[in-house]
């Protein structure tokens, strides 16, 4: 037990599945607020005409009841704002879900592509800046939102699995990708994380955030090992899990 720490539990576009509401969705946030989770995660891609929208996918296909082939940045917003999801919710702006968190918790807005950038900086302008953070796998939309918004975090995301020995290293030992963009945390797939890592990271003041986690041996096993926050589909369940272990 000493070598235990709080751990951040993140809601994994917000708290779904399992009966539960639909990811990225405003209920799916709701419940994670319901559930205490520390904060959320979500995705942000840009519509035709440059409005920041929340959803993971680059097209309808996967949540939508006819298999919308459509991409969301084809689509203008008022085409995405009347598309329905399968369970019958709409599709919300990063405009709508930062109006419902109201800083009640920390946000980290996942930007997918070097295209969102300019539609999530209009989105989070004029807001207070506590509790915001942008995070990428992409190192140039992440040098884009450090020149649009230089006060807000950033974070890194890593693990895509490859072959390339070259691109392997620049996963697995992300140090100069983070001083490039000028990312204070590191996101990884749990399965880059190790102890050394870790070290050598939070020497040089880098959180560390892990994806996706949805069990308690994974989380336990994370948090002995010293990792900062998991991020999780179900975070109240998560927690409640943890507690009793």
């Amino acid at each position: 037990m000493g070598n235990e720490h709080h751990m951040l539990i993140i809601g994994h576009r917000g708290s779904h599945g399992n009966g539960g509401p639909l990811e990225n969705t405003l209920p799916a946030f709701e419940k994670a607020i319901v559930e205490g989770a520390d904060g959320v995660e979500l995705d942000v891609h840009a519509s035709a005409d440059g409005v920041a929208y929340v959803f993971h996918d680059t097209t309808l296909a996967r949540l939508t009841p006819d298999a919308d082939p459509r991409a969301i940045a084809h689509l203008r917003s008022t085409q995405i704002d009347g598309v329905r999801l399968v369970d019958g919710s709409r599709i919300p702006s990063l405009a709508a879900v930062l109006d419902l968190l109201g800083g009640r918790l920390e946000v980290n807005i996942e930007i997918k592509d070097r295209a969102a950038v300019e539609g999530c900086a209009v989105a989070v302008r004029g807001r207070r800046e506590d509790g915001l953070l942008f995070s990428s796998f992409s190192v140039s939309a992440l040098e884009i939102a450090r020149d649009l918004l230089p006060t807000i975090p950033r974070a890194l995301i890593s693990g895509e699995h490859t072959r390339d020995p070259r691109l392997w290293l620049e996963f697995a030992w992300p140090l100069w990708r983070l001083a490039r963009c000028g990312a204070a945390r590191w996101h990884p797939n749990q399965k880059l994380v190790h102890h050394r890592l870790l070290s050598a990271l939070h020497r040089r003041g880098v959180a560390v955030q892990v994806w996706t986690v949805n069990t308690p041996v994974e989380a336990i096993a994370l948090r002995d090992c010293g990792v900062d926050g998991v991020l999780t589909d179900r975070p109240g369940w998560l927690r409640t899990a943890l507690n009793r272990k």
